[in-house]
């Protein structure tokens, strides 16, 4: 919404949107994903303006309604540091007209939604039949090369990730709203996050399919690549081909298994939160985790941050479990893949380094070295760059 007004008190705001949320009315600007919670007071007087009241009228009518008066300059200076307020002059944006919106709405239409299904009962009667295709870290191992492992599987991750990201932004893009990737990282995960801070300018029951969106592209993933692995085999083609579809399926089962780790505010933390009605969870959860922490080994607790809200402390208790939780997925994944592949990946290279093997497995071992270094060096450099930055996993990035 717009204000048009050209003085007399009348002050002119760009295009807002306004979601009605428990604790208050989301606020925000999309154009610049400038987002605040309103009391509905507050919410009411924007509309006011918006409308061509003048400032003087507002202050009037919050006066009788809240009695209380209401400051002018503070409630202005708020405005103008959300960049909330249209400068004399300023032209007011255009809504930029969003790209690939139709193909979003075409891959979440009912047409598409069955074709998905049907790829997941294929598999899953194909695993069924088959125990080889169930996922299993032996699938990694898809040669005899260790140095081609990494390699490879960073190349068909590649788009495996893209096309994670893609459905995310898809997802968000039916519904007219822009999105931007980037490269970060959750503890010591190099992860391309999705940003849809504008998810906020709609109501929190659209907001589920854009957060959950890029899992179902894993599943789809790890599904095409089941039923691919089989029919490869017995062709032409080389045998380590249908090893690698199953390889690229189980790295994809893994990134799933990885958004049970909810301390990670992976894509199912913002389920969560979206389904508690909660703006900063996480934070919120990991206060009152320390608090109680501290009260069970009797040390002096601190005051009640008042940062959250009264919601957010409420539901802390409720996702508490669930954040403890996802430290013990990641052990169990820990202990299901990531150790026996680490432990079968030692015993290979002390094998060749013992001298039991060739130049050429002595160099491809070396080289193997190499590229795990580089990647634990790429990690270290995202790492220090988000610290300078002072950069956090925001609200609206979907990894």
């Amino acid at each position: 919404m717009t204000a048009t007004a050209s003085g007399g008190g009348v002050v002119r705001l760009h295009r807002l949107t306004m979601i009605d949320e428990d604790d208050g009315v989301m606020v925000g600007r999309p154009d610049t994903a400038s987002y605040a919670l309103f009391p509905p007071e507050g919410a009411e007087a924007l509309r006011m303006l918006d409308s061509g009241a003048t400032v003087a009228a507002v202050a009037e009518w919050y006066r009788h309604t809240c009695e209380e008066t209401l400051d002018v300059d503070d409630f202005l200076g708020t405005l103008d540091e959300l960049g909330f307020l249209r400068a004399e002059g300023e032209p007011a944006p255009v809504r930029p007209r969003v790209r690939w919106r139709r193909l979003g709405r075409w891959t979440f239409s009912r047409p598409a939604w069955l074709c998905y299904v049907a790829l997941l009962v294929a598999a899953v009667a194909a695993m069924v039949r088959d125990d080889s295709l169930r996922p299993s870290y032996h699938q990694v191992f898809f040669t005899d090369h260790l140095a081609l492992i990494p390699l490879t599987m960073t190349a068909v991750q590649i788009p495996c990730i893209l096309v994670h990201e893609a459905f995310h932004a898809l997802a968000g893009r039916r519904l007219g709203l822009p999105s931007t990737l980037r490269i970060s990282r959750r503890l010591y995960f190099i992860v391309a996050e999705t940003r849809l801070d504008s998810l906020l300018s709609v109501p929190r029951r659209r907001r589920y399919l854009p957060f959950l969106a890029g899992m179902l592209a894993d599943v789809l993933i790890i599904c095409a690549m089941t039923l691919l692995a089989p029919a490869l085999r017995g062709t032409a083609l080389p045998a380590w081909c249908p090893a690698l579809c199953l390889a690229t399926a189980f790295s994809c089962v893994l990134r799933l298994l990885w958004q049970l780790m909810f301390y990670l505010q992976t894509d199912l933390y913002f389920v969560m939160a979206n389904a508690l009605r909660c703006s900063d969870l996480h934070n919120a959860t990991r206060s009152y985790l320390r608090t109680l922490l501290r009260r069970l080994l009797r040390r002096p607790v601190a005051e009640p941050d008042e940062q959250w809200t009264d919601r957010d402390r409420a539901m802390a208790r409720v996702y508490a479990p669930f954040l403890v939780a996802g430290y013990g997925f990641s052990l169990g994944s820990l202990l299901w893949a990531a150790l026996p592949a680490t432990v079968h990946f030692g015993t290979l290279l002390v094998d060749r380094f013992r001298g039991g093997a060739s130049t050429s497995g002595v160099v491809d071992a070396v080289s193997f070295l190499g590229l795990t270094a580089l990647q634990f060096g790429l990690l270290g450099y995202i790492a220090v760059r988000d610290r300078r930055a002072g950069r956090t996993s925001p609200q609206g990035a979907l990894g």
